[in-house]
């Protein structure tokens, strides 16, 4: 009894350590190779999970265990267990198809199952997923397996736009030549991609036009306010004020002489 004991903590010991080598081994290979180890929690929550089934199946030979006996005697009950298990099953597999297709991957920004935000890990039967406001979520694998998933940044850059209006009176080729001269002078502007202005509407107040531009990541947010800012400076500079809306009101002569005819006979 003591030495199966003895045995049952050296193999827990063990596994740990072999765990904890395999993990440093593959970090460290990865390394020498000059890549980055991707899916580092998912790796290893799953070398964790295959070595712990190995301890678990010399622990059961040390004590003289097995299962067979077990799962023959289950008989109807194993039909049971299989359809508590469909679901879990089912996740499983999906993880492991979202692993092979490299469809998630840990750290990406995306949507899957209706939320947004950073990959954590993918368990055995879920998808962590951390949200752009800090809560953190739980997809099952399956679902995040059969919806559509959206990946936000498949390369450094992405585009962003910006709208502007500018007034009926202004020079639209002097406007479009403020816009080029803030594109190429903002440094947060991707020249390549090349920029783009676009003719949006005539609007009852304003000309209205769409600046398209890319921006690398880590000026996403920053970029679209300098450039809006410098956009802003450079046609005041001109002379040219982005308008707001405005409603003109125009009285017909005739009826401003008959609404007033009327106003004198009630007074009388």
């Amino acid at each position: 009894m003591l030495t199966r004991l003895i045995l049952t903590a050296v193999t827990v010991v063990v596994s740990y350590l072999v765990f904890k080598w395999l993990f440093k081994l593959i970090e460290k290979s990865v390394e020498k190779l000059g890549k980055e180890l991707q899916l580092r929690n998912t790796l290893r929550f799953f070398l964790g999970l295959i070595i712990s089934v190995i301890a678990v199946m010399i622990i059961l030979d040390i004590w003289d265990l097995s299962l067979a006996p077990l799962l023959a005697g289950v008989g109807i009950g194993g039909l049971v267990i299989g359809l508590a298990l469909q679901e879990p099953l089912a996740n499983f597999f999906s993880g492991l198809f979202l692993l092979v297709s490299r469809a998630v991957k840990e750290g990406e920004a995306l949507e899957a199952g209706g939320v947004s935000g950073t990959v954590e890990v993918v368990n055995l039967n879920h998808t962590v997923i951390r949200t752009w406001d800090g809560r953190r979520v739980m997809i099952p694998n399956k679902a995040v397996w059969n919806d559509k998933i959206i990946h936000f940044w498949p390369s450094n850059v992405r585009r962003q736009e910006i709208v502007v209006g500018v007034p009926y009176s202004a020079d639209l080729r002097k406007v479009v030549e403020i816009f080029q001269k803030a594109l190429e002078d903002e440094e947060t502007v991707e020249k390549d991609p090349a920029p783009a202005i676009v003719f949006s509407a005539f609007n009852s107040s304003s000309i209205d036009f769409i600046i398209r531009f890319w921006v690398n990541r880590d000026n996403f947010f920053e970029g679209v306010k300098r450039l809006a800012f410098r956009i802003k400076d450079y046609l005041e500079k001109e002379g040219i004020y982005i308008p707001f809306p405005q409603l003109d009101v125009h009285f017909d002569e005739e009826f401003i002489r008959v609404w007033k005819h009327e106003g004198s006979e009630n007074k009388s």
